[in-house]
């Protein structure tokens, strides 16, 4: 197969078996250029991670068949990095461990079941907000433009990203999965591009951001409601006030009216109309929210997670049709560690994001 891009470095790689490193169970392709040509800034890549196939296997790397015939036939699963949209440290890579225990749990499935779960995964980086006192890599330069971030361009990023899939994948319906501020982004690409600005630019009038949208979106430990926790934090996370304005000022600038505008759990005038769903599964145009929480997060509070559910079960009530209202469920994880635990082990968050492929939920 030739490459996709061949502006981008690396290649496909095979991801063996964790278990067994005879077996092949997939193959990666780290920081594949998103954006076409020289125009591409350096974290305008992504991970790539195909399911092992007979074809690849033979040929040693995914073949136009396996990611443009079968392999466009079923979802892809999409995974969006957190780190207060700032922090260099937290990339792409963060999802390496939970996307090989997909292609591990995967291998073991037979061909067909396969081909009908996950056609590809994807993890996207995006340029950061500047962050000039990261204790290892602080953002020194003013001029460089994957520090110097500001919204919309984290979500114009994403938007891109999956234009890109679709037009050189052939993706046609995805699960979009993200933590922390990667959550936020997540909800972002259901709403209208137009809500950031976006309409008349080049990448615009290109088509770059003419994606559709998700049939399901999964936010692990998300940021919802920043004003709303910078005015008021929940009890035990007062000492986290300033730490949080201060990202939030990075990456949205200083008026309060404007970081209520780019949040999905406090737009006034609601954004799920916008959420137009072109793929048609067995039951329907069906929208589907899951909120994931870890009960032991020390920097990121369950009021954030439960005012989001209430927001978008608010939102369903303003919803005449049934098939317009977003469906939402709410996983309040007990033993869920840390704030960034969850990528860092990856088992339960490819637990879960298996479950949603396979709607077990």
């Amino acid at each position: 197969m030739e490459d996709v891009n061949p502006s981008t470095s690396g290649g496909w790689k095979p991801v063996l078996d964790p278990t067994d490193n005879r077996t092949i169970i997939g193959h990666h392709w780290r920081c594949h250029d998103y954006v076409p040509g020289e125009d591409a800034f350096a974290l305008q890549t992504l991970d790539l991670w195909i399911p092992i196939s007979p074809a690849a296997l033979s040929y040693g790397k995914p073949t136009p068949g396996t990611l443009l015939g079968d392999g466009a036939k079923a979802p892809w699963l999409i995974y969006i990095h957190g780190g207060a949209w700032r922090d260099p440290a937290i990339d792409s890579s963060s999802f390496n461990a939970s996307a090989t225990k997909i292609l591990s749990y995967l291998a073991q499935q037979p061909l067909e079941q396969r081909k009908k779960t996950v056609a590809g995964i994807a993890s996207i980086n995006y340029r950061l907000s500047p962050y000039p006192n990261h204790p290892t890599h602080p953002s020194n330069d003013p001029y460089d433009p994957n520090r110097t971030a500001k919204h919309p361009d984290h979500i114009a990023d994403v938007l891109t990203a999956l234009g890109f899939l679709r037009s050189y994948f052939g993706m046609k319906e995805y699960v979009l999965a993200g933590h922390s501020c990667g959550a936020t982004l997540a909800l972002q690409a259901c709403m209208s591009p137009e809500r950031w600005g976006l309409a008349g630019s080049a990448e615009w009038d290109a088509g770059w951001y003419s994606v559709a949208k998700p049939k399901a979106v999964v936010g692990f430990n998300g940021l919802y409601d920043l004003a709303g926790f910078i005015a008021d934090p929940p009890k035990g996370y007062e000492r986290w006030r300033e730490a949080y304005r201060e990202f939030v000022v990075g990456a949205f600038g200083k008026k309060e009216e404007d970081w209520k505008k780019v949040c999905p759990g406090s737009i006034a005038e609601g954004w799920v109309g916008e959420w137009n769903l072109t793929q048609q599964g067995p039951e329907g145009p069906k929208r589907k929210v899951v909120l994931v929480q870890s009960l032991e997060d020390s920097l990121v509070p369950i009021e954030q997670t439960e005012g989001m559910a209430e927001y978008l079960e608010r939102e369903n009530q303003k919803v005449a049709e049934e098939g317009q209202k977003v469906d939402v469920v709410v996983l309040r994880e007990e033993k869920g560690g840390d704030h960034d635990e969850v990528w860092k082990k990856g088992e339960r968050l490819a637990e879960i994001l298996l479950g949603v492929l396979n709607g077990e939920m």
